[in-house]
């Protein structure tokens, strides 16, 4: 238990001082607690309770205190000029189809946009949701079709970027080019951890740790406690489940306290307890395993 206490503390520490990013440090305390739990005992299980829930505390009051930066700055959003255009899109509007082509770059001001693909034999998956900040439809200017549908989730705001002024930016303004650089490089990186993140875990973890992304846990900021209104269907799609399984854990989630939702959707910090625990809490309710199907259900394509 003091190895733990100890390992936990230094992974804190190194996130405090800004050299370990929110997810690396998800990570870090996951092992930690991995390689503890072979070698528990019954009465460490209290006291670990409790170090697991001060670690929590730390980390989600760090990244209450780290304010919001700036990411499209007045002076980038002048070097566009005419190159840019604002528009608001409904809930379930969209902003582009897979296989279209396209002549612009999208950035999100305001709201998330949901990113589907569709297979020839007329399978949907969701692959992501983009919150505020977030580039796409860059497929552009390398000339190629876009490779997924980008529909609005809830009311968002939309600026977008002509594509020859992106390229031309893209030589002569440094700012932006890091800045588009930047955004790239983070979502690849983000795409590489949702695979491995899909394929290690359990649909009771990759569905808490969705959720906390959409309510944008991880980033800079106070994280949202309510997020915008998201479908049973929509959550299977994206942690590769069916509607039947999301819909017992959401449940199951609400009962515990982590989540509430009754026309709105909202987020509790004591779900992050679900991606740091391995050995997750079981209640009374629980199937027995392999009562649910893991089989998805097939997504309808919108339009």
């Amino acid at each position: 238990m003091e190895v733990y206490k100890s390992e936990t503390r230094e992974v804190i520490k190194r996130f405090l001082n800004r050299r370990l990013g929110f997810h690396d440090c998800l990570t870090a305390l996951d092992n930690a607690l991995a390689d503890l739990t072979s070698r528990l005992t019954g009465e460490q299980i209290a006291p670990l309770r409790a170090l697991i829930l001060e670690n929590n505390n730390i980390v989600m009051k760090e990244m209450e205190r780290r304010g919001p930066s700036p990411f499209l700055s007045p002076r980038i959003l002048a070097a566009f000029g005419d190159g840019l255009t604002v528009a608001d899109y409904r809930p379930g509007q969209m902003l582009f189809e897979q296989g279209e082509s396209g002549d612009a770059v999208f950035h999100i001001q305001k709201g998330r946009v949901r990113l589907t693909v569709v297979s020839k034999l007329g399978k949907q998956a969701a692959i992501g949701v983009l919150g505020a900040g977030s580039f796409l439809g860059e497929a552009c200017l390398r000339g190629q079709p876009h490779a997924a549908t980008a529909t609005a989730v809830g009311k968002v705001s939309i600026a977008r970027l002509d594509r020859l002024t992106v390229m031309r930016l893209l030589g002569e303004n440094l700012a932006f080019s890091e800045l588009f650089a930047g955004h790239l490089l983070s979502r690849s990186l983000r795409m590489e951890e949702d695979m491995i993140y899909q394929i290690l875990n359990s649909h009771e973890k990759r569905l808490a740790r969705v959720l906390l992304l959409l309510a944008d846990f991880g980033k800079k900021g106070r994280p949202k406690s309510v997020i915008a209104k998201i479908s049973f269907e929509s959550l299977a799609e994206m942690i590769g489940s069916s509607i039947s399984r999301v819909g017992f854990f959401m449940r199951k989630f609400r009962k515990l306290g982590f989540i509430d939702y009754n026309g709105e959707l909202r987020i509790n910090n004591s779900l992050l307890s679900v991606v740091i625990q391995d050995q997750f809490v079981t209640v009374a309710t629980d199937p027995p395993a392999g009562t649910l199907s893991p089989q998805r259900t097939p997504g309808r394509r919108g339009k």
